[in-house]
């Protein structure tokens, strides 16, 4: 759990510490297209290159705005497959949505509870140069998250 905390909490205070290129950030968002396409994700690319599939649609009535209280499981992996964390079973991380990483910020705006969703968070949506326990610098993120509430 404490993994947990500090890897979703520190995800804004990270990003303001890195910054990168256009040229960077672009290779970034290449690679992540790049690792969508391979894997055969049916997916949209947002804002700053996030990747976003949603993968099922919830029924909820709130959508998560900006300042929203968010209730959600997740697991997140290297591209190379390898976990780094995910949520206790029956445990769903609540925060609000700007104590996120910038890539959830940016991938669970407008959706509702029971949304389905997997995302590929570049580096600089994510932990930039920073490196934590299993997550080398620089790496792109891969999280699959099912949002449970929304306050």
């Amino acid at each position: 759990m404490r993994n947990l905390l500090i890897i979703l909490l520190t995800g804004s205070i990270v990003l303001s510490c890195n910054t990168y290129s256009e040229e960077e950030k672009s290779g970034f968002v290449s690679k992540a297209e790049q690792y969508a396409k391979k894997h055969h994700w049916n997916y949209e690319i947002l804002d700053g290159g996030l990747v976003v599939e949603v993968l099922e649609k919830g029924t909820g009535t709130e959508k998560i705005q900006s300042g929203s209280e968010v209730e959600l499981t997740y697991k997140g992996t290297l591209t190379n497959g390898s976990k780094f964390d995910q949520t206790e079973p029956g445990k769903p991380l609540q925060s609000n949505l700007k104590g996120l990483i910038g890539g959830f910020q940016l991938g669970l705006l407008g959706h509702v509870s029971g949304t389905k969703l997997r995302m590929i968070v570049p580096p600089h949506l994510g932990y930039g140069d920073d490196a934590l326990d299993k997550i080398p610098s620089n790496s792109t993120l891969i999280f699959e998250i099912s949002i449970e509430k929304v306050f």
